[in-house]
């Protein structure tokens, strides 16, 4: 296999990788919109009380596995842009994204992640009311505020998590970095 025959295998490979990701992005939305309230509603019905307790949990690993997916796609589209592209002497896909002008290519993906980020606080502030509730009156006030403590130590975690490791523009550093 010549220099350029392994390229394009390369690049077909890494934009199979793209195109399933994103799958998985949407099937995780889709997963959260659903299982979420449902799990919720299914716990209640049938009183289990370890899935009530921790739906906080399962929605702070939904979006934990939204990020993954997302830096996925990020990760391949760099590589392509940074190493595939210029070999190619074209200007590709990735680099058309990033070209700076009066339109907005990365507003779709932004979009997509602000939805996200929003279903996931919405969903986790929920659970979490919920949850604190049960716990409240199952347990009563000392394991009630126990089990607050544990949920806001994890949201707060989270959040500094968040804001460290996510872009929500999906952005590459022109630097190459």
């Amino acid at each position: 296999m010549d220099q350029a025959e392994f390229a394009k295998q390369e690049y077909l490979a890494l934009r199979k990788e793209i195109e399933e990701s994103k799958t998985r992005v949407f099937q995780t939305m889709g997963f959260g919109l659903v299982v979420v309230p449902g799990s919720h509603f299914i716990a209640q019905k049938y009183e289990l009380d370890t899935a009530i307790l921790g739906l906080p949990l399962l929605v702070v690993v939904v979006a934990l596995i939204y990020m993954a997916e997302s830096n996925a796609i990020m990760r391949c589209g760099r590589y392509i842009r940074l190493n595939i592209e210029p070999r190619a002497r074209v200007q590709g896909w990735e680099a058309w994204l990033e070209r700076t002008d009066s339109f907005d290519r990365r507003a779709v993906d932004r979009s997509m992640s602000y939805a996200f980020y929003l279903l996931f606080l919405v969903y986790f502030i929920g659970s979490v009311f919920m949850a604190t509730r049960f716990a409240l009156g199952e347990y009563g006030s000392l394991w009630g505020a126990a089990f607050l403590g544990a949920y806001f130590a994890v949201g707060v975690w989270f959040s500094i998590f968040l804001t460290q490791r996510v872009k929500i523009s999906t952005s590459i550093p022109a630097d190459g970095d």
